[in-house]
């Protein structure tokens, strides 16, 4: 059986999350509203707001899909993303709650959220988010095949080819490893932080070069693990290491948050992973909808707009068509 990797965090798959996506919005699309599906569970509508970090270009409205076009969906008006291991602050759960059976109910923000919703500008459908599944039939497409949802958001695979169960999106980021660091400190190689303290995470879902650097040097580097990439981040801001190494969007997403924190990121490295969306293999008129709704966020400025939104500078390149 060939071997396979998906780039992503540790997702935890115990929560209900079936949420609507439909904030942020393209400058006079058809954001949409949430309300129920007829099965009596409210959804809440997803949060795209982030703290903002360069001053926004105008973007275009997105185009609508072709009239007459139909589209092969779970549930009829309705479209369903199932949470791949992408975490913060691509896909992040926040202001979670207690529903009335007991569930846990909240609102999804991040990235690619920004990202559904543009497609979901595209087809007058806004996403619908379910982190009830388990993981693992997440990323093997048993959910696709048994249509419990239309599209994997969150994933990264390193070769697309070896999931033949699933048919992927063009992709919308580049996800490699990068050195983060606060003030004057400009560390660009894993050689310049031997002998450095080093914060990482043990959830990131990238190779971990830290290890693979250790075990082929004589001088290490003093690794310091914490689960949460947030608080990584934090180890840094408050000087208990001397640099951080993490996902580039983790980081590029601590410096927009932290504009006044004097961090950088000083380099990027590493295997390179396409984040892409998912759907079952076959369902050709839904991934050509989305493929064609990142093409057009690439040109109209909505993709720029989100990415400024979330990592505070302009994209090096944008989504084009497939």
């Amino acid at each position: 059986m060939k071997a396979r990797t998906i780039a992503g965090s540790v997702l935890t798959a115990g929560s209900l999350l079936l949420v609507s996506a439909c904030g942020g919005g393209s400058d006079g699309g058809s954001g949409g509203s949430a309300g129920g599906d007829g099965t009596g569970k409210s959804h809440s509508p997803a949060a795209s707001t982030a703290s903002p970090s360069v001053s926004a270009s105008p973007a275009r409205p997105m185009a609508k899909m072709p009239v007459g076009t139909e589209l092969a969906l779970a549930h009829k008006g309705r479209l369903t993303v199932c949470r791949g291991p992408a975490q913060a602050p691509f896909l992040e759960t926040t202001d979670t709650s207690q529903s009335v059976d007991g569930s846990e109910i909240g609102r999804i923000k991040g990235f690619d959220v920004e990202m559904l919703s543009r497609i979901g500008d595209r087809i007058s459908i806004p996403p619908e988010f379910d982190s009830t599944l388990p993981i693992d039939q997440v990323l093997d497409g048993t959910v696709l095949n048994r249509k419990a949802c239309d599209v994997v958001g969150g994933i990264s695979p390193d070769s697309p080819s070896a999931f033949p169960q699933m048919s992927f999106s063009v992709p919308y980021f580049t996800k490699k490893t990068a050195i983060l660091v606060k003030g004057d400190k400009r560390y660009t190689s894993l050689d310049q932080l031997a002998g450095k303290q080093v914060g990482t995470t043990t959830s990131s879902g990238l190779p971990d070069d830290l290890d693979t650097y250790n075990t082929k040097h004589s001088k290490k580097i003093v690794v310091k693990r914490i689960e949460v990439p947030e608080a990584v981040v934090s180890m840094l801001l408050a000087g208990q290491v001397d640099a951080v190494v993490i996902g580039n969007g983790v980081a590029k997403n601590a410096v927009a948050e932290h504009k006044d924190q004097d961090l950088h990121v000083t380099a990027e490295f590493g295997k390179a992973y396409q984040a892409r969306f998912a759907v079952r293999k076959g369902n050709t008129a839904l991934l050509r909808q989305i493929n064609a709704a990142l093409a057009d966020a690439g040109r109209n400025g909505q993709y720029a707009k989100s990415y400024r939104l979330w990592f505070g500078e302009e994209p090096p390149s944008v989504p084009t068509a497939g």
